[in-house]
């Protein structure tokens, strides 16, 4: 559990970065710089289904999404990489460093690390987690089955102390994928 010790300041880095309007502006620009990189030329239908996915507006028909709605989105912050979520005051984190382990982490629930539960679409996965400073951790090794779940399913409920969240896995995929080929990993 080093390894998560070492991402938990990268986590609360992450969660404590404000969101002005240029912040957002700016991250959504890099959100389509990235799918073009990835999956360009613009013309590509994989490059469209990225910017549908990740960005949630095509080029033409600007956003497509209510701008309040939680989107996954990808963040880079000091060599670490993130996939990352927020649903009011909860946010789940897929977190890697280059030659690290991986690590998911969730903030706002609040309750012991052994008290744990996570699910996605129903199906409950056992985890060990640790709790840092009110963020949960546990590990997100590749070929893990939560992991897999994480980038395919329709959405992910975290318990914990009598508390819970859930949050929406559309766009999970993109996001977990870009965090970690960043790092190295291949999910």
């Amino acid at each position: 559990m080093r390894g998560v010790r070492g991402l938990a300041a990268f986590a609360v880095a992450a969660l404590a970065m404000g969101a002005p309007a240029q912040a957002q502006e700016d991250r959504a620009q890099l959100c389509v710089n990235q799918c073009l990189f990835n999956h360009g030329p613009a013309t590509s239908p994989a490059y469209q289904t990225c910017i549908e996915q990740m960005c949630g507006e095509t080029p033409e028909a600007g956003p497509q999404r209510d701008a309040s709605a939680p989107r996954w989105r990808s963040e880079s912050v000091s060599g670490a990489h993130a996939a990352v979520i927020d649903v009011g005051d909860r946010s789940l984190n897929y977190m890697c460093q280059p030659g690290g382990p991986a690590v998911i982490g969730i903030s706002g629930l609040g309750g012991a690390a052994d008290d744990t539960r996570i699910s996605v679409d129903g199906r409950t996965f056992t985890q060990p987690f640790v709790a840092r400073n009110g963020i949960l951790y546990t590990t997100a090794d590749a070929a893990s089955p939560l992991v897999g779940a994480l980038m395919s399913g329709n959405g992910v409920e975290v318990a914990s102390g009598g508390s819970s969240g859930t949050f929406p896995l559309t766009g999970s995929r993109a996001a977990i994928e870009t965090a970690a080929r960043a790092c190295g990993i291949r999910p």
